[in-house]
C-alpha cells in the first residue's frame, strides 16, 4: 500500500499554502541580499581575481536559487488564486 499523506482540512491547506507563500518570499528576500554582497565583492576585489571570481560565481548562484524560488512562489500564488 503506498504511503498517503494525512487529509488536512481546507482552512488548514489555506494556512500551509499562505505559509509555503510567506516562507517563499523570505527567502527571495535573502538570496537577494546574497546577490548584493557578492556583487559588492566582486566590485570591490579588483586587485584579486580569485576573491572577484569567486564573488561572481556567488552572485551567479544566488541569481539561480533567486530564480528557482521566484517560479516556485508564483506555482504557490496561482494555485492560491485558483481556491
Amino acid at each position: 500500500m503506498a504511503n498517503q499523506a494525512p487529509a488536512v482540512s481546507t482552512p488548514q491547506a489555506d494556512n500551509l499554502l499562505d505559509r509555503s507563500i510567506d516562507i517563499a518570499n523570505l527567502s527571495l528576500e535573502s538570496i537577494n541580499k546574497l546577490r548584493t554582497l557578492f556583487h559588492s565583492i566582486s566590485l570591490i576585489s579588483k586587485s584579486n581575481t580569485t576573491s572577484q571570481e569567486l564573488a561572481v560565481i556567488g552572485a551567479h548562484l544566488a541569481d539561480e536559487w533567486a530564480n528557482l524560488i521566484d517560479r516556485e512562489r508564483e506555482d504557490l500564488e496561482r494555485r492560491e488564486s485558483k481556491q
